[in-house]
C-alpha cells in the first residue's frame, strides 16, 4: 500500500475542503513500509523534524491552517538542507523531498490567504 499526499483548503472552520489535484507521482511518498523505515531514522530526532517524522510510527499524518504550513516549511527545509546526512537510499529520498517541496509549494499558492489550508500524508 503508498502513502499519499493530499492538499486542499477550507474557506471556513467545518467547511468543505477544496481538493488541490496533484499530478502524478507526485501525490505519492512510498510504500508505506519503506515510508515507515525512513521516517523512523534517528536523525530526524537530531534535526528537529518532528512532525513528519510521525510518519515513521503513524498514518496519517495532518498539517493544518496557516501556522502549522510554516512548521511543514521548516521541516522540509531541515529536510533539504541535510539530505546528504540521511543514510537512506540516493533515488528515494530526493524523490520523496521533491514531492513534499511540490505539494507545499502548490498548496500555499492556491489556497486563497484567508482560508484554511490542509496537508495530509497517508
Amino acid at each position: 500500500m503508498s502513502r499519499s499526499i493530499n492538499i486542499g483548503y477550507r474557506t471556513s472552520r467545518g467547511g468543505t475542503t477544496t481538493d488541490i489535484e496533484i499530478r502524478s507521482p507526485y501525490d505519492l511518498l512510498g510504500t508505506q513500509q519503506t515510508s515507515k523505515r525512513f521516517w523512523s531514522l534517528p536523525v530526524w530526532e537530531r534535526l528537529a523534524v518532528t512532525q513528519l517524522a510521525e510518519l515513521g510510527n503513524t498514518d496519517p499524518v495532518y498539517f493544518v491552517g496557516w501556522d502549522m504550513m510554516d512548521d511543514l516549511a521548516n521541516e522540509i527545509m531541515l529536510f533539504s538542507q541535510n539530505i546528504a546526512e540521511i543514510d537512506f537510499d540516493a533515488e528515494i529520498k530526493s524523490s520523496w523531498l521533491a514531492h513534499l517541496v511540490y505539494c507545499y509549494n502548490l498548496l500555499i499558492l492556491t489556497a486563497p490567504s484567508d482560508s484554511i489550508p490542509e496537508f495530509s500524508i497517508g
